[in-house]
């Protein structure tokens, strides 16, 4: 199966990944990070550079776990759930992240959950925690077979869209909150999976910022860490007469952890190719005017520089 998306995150970056415009981070203080799992952030198709690139300039960030990911692991539900929400919090805390809200709506089982629901709950946390960018799957990528990353990135930018009405849910300010417009949103999709709203803009990494991203995902060993990987590529270099001489005199945990390090870093670096950059990852970016392209356009024709 891991060769298989390999090999057709391959062809697609070969057929419908042009050059992208590099993006510069957008001024603010706070970002909201929501996906549905424990590992989104990082994965290979994540965005965890991006967000410790924000962390390294001094924002403050939040990742809303969606799912209990009681199914992501080899354990029990409940047990999987645990490690998994330990996990979380050790990734988010290396990537720089303050705090993990999880909203353990089950894993895997979330076409049939109430979306409105799920919205008024992001609504309530964009108003509660005042974000400057929140950061999530695109909805608009097809095709999303997962459907906690369908409902999630649906629910997210409409509430990202609704959170600053005061007409929204107005019961909400009986809590305290405000309405809150956030003024960017960047999202993630995953194009291995069939080709839909593309990215539009590349955001460059820095050697601390992949390097972070690789830790990241490495602390979420439920999932990802796994000793046999070094005997099944010995196998399988083995029938062709090759070998890796980098497995050769290391434990099968640190060639496990070698093996996934290396995944991510040529991710980085391929990602990286579309904008004339060492290391970055692709998004579909999104400001407050876009909304009204044609307004969009007026301004950036005719503004001019204040003397």
């Amino acid at each position: 199966i891991g060769m298989r998306r390999y090999l057709l995150l391959l062809i697609a970056a070969g057929s419908v990944w042009g050059q992208l415009p590099l993006g510069e981070l957008p001024k603010g203080k706070v970002l909201l990070v929501a996906q549905p799992h424990h590992d989104d952030h990082t994965t290979d198709y994540g965005m965890g550079g991006v967000i410790a690139r924000f962390m390294e300039n001094g924002y403050t960030g939040y990742y809303v776990r969606g799912s209990n990911d009681e199914k992501d692991g080899a354990n029990s539900y409940g047990r999987n759930d645990i490690i998994n929400l330990k996990e979380t919090r050790e990734g988010v805390r290396i990537l720089g992240m303050s705090d993990v809200i999880s909203l353990n709506w089950r894993n895997d089982f979330m076409n049939p959950i109430p979306l409105n629901e799920l919205r008024e709950q992001l609504i309530f946390l964009i108003r509660k925690y005042k974000p400057d960018v929140v950061l999530g799957h695109n909805p608009w990528e097809h095709y999303q077979k997962n459907p906690d990353h369908r409902n999630v990135a649906r629910a997210l930018v409409e509430a990202y869209w609704l959170a600053g009405y005061d007409t929204v849910h107005p019961e909400h300010f009986l809590l305290g909150v405000k309405p809150w417009a956030a003024r960017h949103f960047y999202g993630k999709g995953r194009l291995d999976w069939g080709l839909g709203q593309q990215s539009n803009v590349l955001m460059e990494l820095n050697e601390s910022q992949v390097a972070k991203k690789e830790r990241a995902i490495a602390a979420h060993r439920n999932v990802y860490h796994n000793p046999n990987a070094k005997k099944t590529y010995q196998r399988l270099l083995a029938a062709e007469g090759k070998y890796l001489p980098e497995l050769e005199g290391v434990s099968d945990d640190a060639a496990s952890d070698l093996i996934l390090h290396w995944w991510m870093n040529w991710n980085s670096r391929d990602i990286g190719k579309m904008g004339g950059v060492k290391y970055g990852e692709d998004l579909y970016y999104m400001d407050e005017l876009y909304h009204l392209p044609g307004l969009k356009a007026y301004v950036k024709a005719n503004a001019q520089v204040v003397k």
